[in-house]
């Protein structure tokens, strides 16, 4: 049986402290990106831009989960660390 870490890993370490803030531009860039979409004339003018913004937006929805996830992780490891 390992003993438990002390500490985070340097990764670990540099994730927990970096995705806070990459969660709140990936907030700010699908809020972006649907006041956008906000537009009644974005898809007769743009159909391509139309869909464009809408896979932009679940890209960055998808990543945004997956780094809650991950932070969310990181998280409970730093707490069992106490």
């Amino acid at each position: 049986m390992t003993a438990p870490a002390r500490k985070l890993s340097y990764k670990d370490q540099r994730d927990y402290d970096l995705l806070p803030k990459r969660i709140e531009e990936l907030d700010a860039q699908i809020a972006r990106d649907e006041a956008k979409l906000g537009d009644p004339d974005l898809y007769t003018r743009d159909p391509a831009g139309f869909d464009r913004l809408n896979r932009a937006i679940a890209a960055a929805r998808d990543e945004k989960d997956a780094a809650e996830m991950r932070w969310l992780e990181l998280a409970e490891q730093v707490e069992a660390l106490g």
